[in-house]
């Protein structure tokens, strides 16, 4: 199972210095966020193509394998 971790946007200080690192340290982490969910969109892509080949596979092998006219 994947386990996505979305960080909280900083709030707001006055603080520049502070909001700004802030800023910068929460924009690191949230680039590791998009990679996880671009990999975990991509794994459920071919998973859900493996299956619709499969269900491919089956009905022509059932309409093969009907009575002959």
């Amino acid at each position: 199972m994947n386990h996505f971790v979305h960080y909280a946007m900083p709030m707001y200080t006055q603080d520049h210095a502070t909001y700004y690192r802030q800023m910068y340290e929460w924009h690191m982490k949230m680039q590791h966020y998009q990679e996880q969910l671009r990999s975990f969109h991509l794994e459920r892509a071919k998973y859900f193509q493996a299956m619709a080949e499969e269900r491919e596979k089956e009905a022509s092998t059932k309409s093969n394998d009907g009575p002959a006219a």
